[in-house]
């Protein structure tokens, strides 16, 4: 039997292959209708492939522990349909690779078995998609290695058959046919299989290659369109998670998840799964994962908003803001924005802000006394965002939560640095509020870029807008806010010896502030509509916002008195859980906007 020749020579084709679909990731985001022209097939599977280089050494691996390295990252990596089908597909040729004597041709049975592998990951698998690229280009290979014993004829053989398969996936689903456009992800999986192939093959490819494939420029790019008939999503929210040492095997796993969405893939071995699913409940996917194993990784995208910016993108400036910025999900989705997801440790167990903790699991944990705590957003969510609007966006406004709050703007300035081609687009800004202050920021930028202003001019004024937005809030009780470092200890503990209920505000450096104190949540409340009143008979208000943790009834009340004294109604919003846990059950915040002084 031929044996491998070199690991390093495997190493380095893997390495190509997954190189060349990252060069190829804006292509595959343009031509992305399939399952949801969300846009993002290229970016998930640039994901996949940068993170399996990133754990690729230039170790002497054995062929063995290579593609157990290559499978595991890719788990990790891996995002979207496509790049968790093709995660399945490569942990599968790691798992049937393991198990027999080491040499090509059970490579090459590994290759072709742990197709597989990747029809079964998906309850309906379809054909004109990566699953059909995979198959055809997995049976030439072994074909074709039997009849010849050669590794690179096979490869180069199976490679053509793959190209033909490519470009048959546009007749295959009515939805590529119309759009007359080959399937995203299975391109993907040729621009992957071919860098492997010219690498493996090394100088035979261009003696033997030469009119047998056609170049890459041949493959539909004139096709490609910026705008595609397409139909939106029937879930909005593309979910996923990894479970480490699960307690459910695949087939009871998919028989527990169908009923809340579609487009379910599981990928995995016994050590870890990963699961995708398009469902409109992230929150309820989680609450059924959890009792099955350990979470390690979670990510929700909003595959409505990104349908909505591929069919009609309203401005070529897009709004970033962070999970602590209280905003209607209507308005987040009218006005195309983009929301980072502050991380939320419960326990043992985290979530994402907004997105797999709502208020009522929020209130469950809160009374179960567990311990609760916030962390910025993640690396990966920040990059993956970025890498999503880097390609749609000429300028990039990012509206962070108070720095004096939370490391999220620290965060954010690192990896912006980081990404040298963002610098000069990508527009930070620390709007030293949170909450609903901020949420009234963010509205007012995107009031500005309506109203198709430069960069400079929205720029401009959003840092004069800043400064004449306040917030006001009274709580409960005292303890989250000393415990989380939002007010100052030894003031805190003085007022909880005291028995009072304070009001906390923001001052000019974002830091939070006691400015008053009753011995009542109700007579705090009453100060401060006294404060908003004399604004109001001053003709100084603009606009006000409302918002509470589990407290609606409360608000409406609020809502009414101050229609009744300053004749504006409040947007009421739910707060996050990440100011639920600085601000306790049964805070309340009202936040205004001054207006202009000419």
């Amino acid at each position: 039997m031929e044996k491998v020749k070199s690991e390093d020579r495997l190493l380095e084709s893997i390495i190509a292959g997954a190189q060349k679909v990252i060069n190829g990731k804006d292509e595959l985001n343009k031509i992305n209708v399939f399952p949801v022209a969300d846009g993002d097939t290229g970016s998930n599977l640039a994901s996949l492939m940068q993170t399996i280089i990133d754990n690729l050494s230039n170790n002497n691996y054995s062929t063995n522990l290579l593609f157990d390295e290559v499978a595991s990252a890719a788990l990790i990596g891996a995002r979207g349909n496509s790049g968790i089908i093709f995660a399945q597909y490569l942990n599968a040729v790691s798992d049937y690779y393991s198990v027999y004597e080491t040499n090509l041709e059970i490579l090459v049975l590994a290759f072709n078995r742990a197709v597989k592998s990747a029809y079964d990951s998906l309850i309906e698998p379809k054909e004109g998609t990566i699953l059909s690229v995979m198959k055809r280009w997995a049976e030439v290979l072994l074909i074709t290695f039997k009849e010849s014993t050669s590794f690179e004829k096979a490869l180069l053989e199976a490679k053509g058959e793959a190209w033909k398969a490519l470009k048959e996936t546009q007749f295959q689903m009515s939805i590529l046919k119309k759009n007359k456009l080959v399937d995203s992800g299975a391109k993907g999986f040729y621009y992957f299989i071919s860098g492997f192939t010219d690498a493996y093959c090394g100088e035979k490819v261009s003696k033997i290659q030469e009119g047998l494939i056609p170049s890459i420029k041949e493959l539909n790019t004139e096709d490609i369109k910026e705008h595609f008939i397409s139909e939106a999503p029937k879930n909005r929210y593309c979910s996923e998670f990894i479970i480490k040492e699960p307690l459910k095997q695949e087939k009871d796993l998919k028989e527990s998840l169908r009923r809340w969405g579609d487009s379910l893939v599981i990928a995995g071995n016994k050590k870890q799964i990963k699961i995708h699913i398009h469902t409109n409940h992230p929150e309820n996917i989680l609450a059924l994962l959890e009792k099955t194993g350990t979470i390690i990784y979670q990510k929700v995208d909003d595959m409505q908003l990104q349908y909505e910016i591929s069919q009609n993108r309203k401005s070529s400036i897009a709004i970033v803001t962070d999970s602590v910025a209280d905003l209607s999900a209507d308005f987040i989705l009218e006005n195309q924005i983009f929301v980072l997801p502050l991380n939320v440790s419960v326990g043992e167990q985290a979530f994402l802000d907004k997105l797999t903790i709502n208020p009522q699991i929020f209130s469950e944990k809160y009374n179960k006394n567990l311990k609760m705590t916030t962390s910025q957003p993640s690396i990966q969510s920040v990059d993956s965002l970025f890498s999503f609007l880097e390609g749609k966006y000429e300028h990039i406004i990012v509206i962070s939560v108070s720095s004096k709050l939370s490391g999220t703007y620290q965060l954010l300035n690192q990896r912006i640095t980081a990404k040298k081609s963002l610098e000069n687009r990508v527009h930070l800004i620390d709007s030293k509020l949170n909450s609903v202050a901020q949420g009234l920021l963010v509205k007012q930028v995107a009031k500005l870029i309506s109203e198709e202003r430069s960069i400079e001019s929205v720029l401009n004024e959003t840092e004069k807008i800043t400064d004449r937005i306040f917030i006001y809030v009274v709580v409960e009780d005292l303890s989250p806010m000393i415990n989380s470092g939002r007010i100052p200890k030894i003031l805190g503990e003085t007022a909880q010896k005291l028995s009072m209920h304070p009001i906390i505000s923001l001052d000019k450096r974002g830091n939070g502030k006691l400015i008053g104190a009753s011995f009542s949540q109700n007579k705090s409340m009453d100060k401060i509509l006294k404060k908003i009143n004399l604004l109001s008979k001053e003709g100084q208000i603009e606009e006000l916002a409302l918002t509470h943790v589990l407290s609606e009834e409360s608000a409406l009340k609020i809502n009414e008195l101050l229609k009744e004294k300053t004749t504006k109604n409040c947007e009421i919003i739910d707060s996050s859980a990440a100011i639920g846990i600085s601000a306790g059950i049964g805070s309340l915040a009202i936040a205004g906007l001054l207006k202009e002084v000419k």
